[in-house]
């Protein structure tokens, strides 16, 4: 059985490039139209865990379609346990159109429907199975609904829940989230928590969200400036690793299924 388990969404990449990302009322020339291997949040994160390892399950279903049929050799080629991933011929696969500037930036549109989600009756019958997972992933490419489910869902079998709060708007209701062991956001979605107009210092922003939210352990990640933990009271800062960047669009699921493989091998986040 699978140590971690990722609950989130699967979509079919679409990829254009552009000089610059676009202002509001902008008109830009795009090219090079393209499908790549890449998913959805939460297809990549099983893929990065995977090929970097991990033993790691990816638990939601997609179209019967050339989305969901990729979504499976892309997960299946990294070895990924596909026992609770399924087509239905009755929905589509999600889309995303992946923007990249010259200078690796990214603007990401989601073309979503909720009903092309797993289900959160789907999601018991399935979760029920994985009672040896020790880590589960999740975040808000499903319905934010469903996805909570699945977090007090994990917690309550006692698999510790890791809650991606991406991507974010004014339509989510969040108020206690002392189920979710691990909460993980980036600095815009810290500032939208918090309701903050300018970005206060990342440890102060991840205490506060931790009292606020109730969630025991909050990383908040700082693109090129690393990421910051807090946990019982103790910041904990990692510096970033540099690398060749082809483009940024996958850099926060990368992260991600990194820490987590981490730490379903025994790290922990003063290692």
């Amino acid at each position: 059985m699978a140590k971690i388990l990722v609950v989130n969404g699967h979509c079919l990449g679409e990829y254009c490039d552009v000089i610059d990302i676009p202002l509001k009322g902008e008109t830009v020339t795009a090219r090079n139209r393209r499908y790549t291997d890449d998913g959805g949040k939460g297809s990549n994160a099983a893929v990065a865990v995977g090929r970097l390892g991990g033993s790691v399950a990816f638990i939601g279903k997609a179209g019967n379609d050339e989305g969901g049929v990729l979504g499976q050799k892309w997960m299946s080629e990294a070895g990924v346990d596909l026992s609770h991933y399924f087509l239905d011929d009755s929905i589509q696969t999600n889309v995303g159109l992946c923007v990249i500037a010259a200078d690796g930036s990214n603007i990401i549109f989601n073309f979503f429907d909720d009903r092309n989600s797993i289900s959160p009756e789907e999601l018991k019958l399935h979760l029920s199975q994985c009672i040896d997972a020790e880590y589960m992933i999740t975040g808000f490419e499903l319905p934010w609904r469903t996805s909570l489910y699945a977090a007090r869902l994990a917690h309550s079998m006692g698999i510790k829940s890791v809650l991606n709060a991406s991507p974010l708007d004014s339509s989510i209701e969040l108020d206690d989230l002392s189920f979710v062991d691990i909460l993980v956001v980036n600095e815009l979605e810290a500032a939208f928590l918090l309701k903050e107009e300018s970005a206060d210092d990342p440890a102060v922003q991840a205490k506060k969200l931790s009292e606020i939210y109730g969630s025991p352990c909050v990383i908040i990640t700082l693109g090129d400036k690393g990421s910051i933990a807090y946990k019982d009271g103790e910041i904990y800062r990692a510096k970033p690793y540099a690398t060749v960047c082809v483009d940024t669009v996958g850099a926060g699921d990368g992260y991600l299924a990194a820490l987590i493989w981490r730490m379903s091998e025994g790290d922990d986040l003063g290692t």
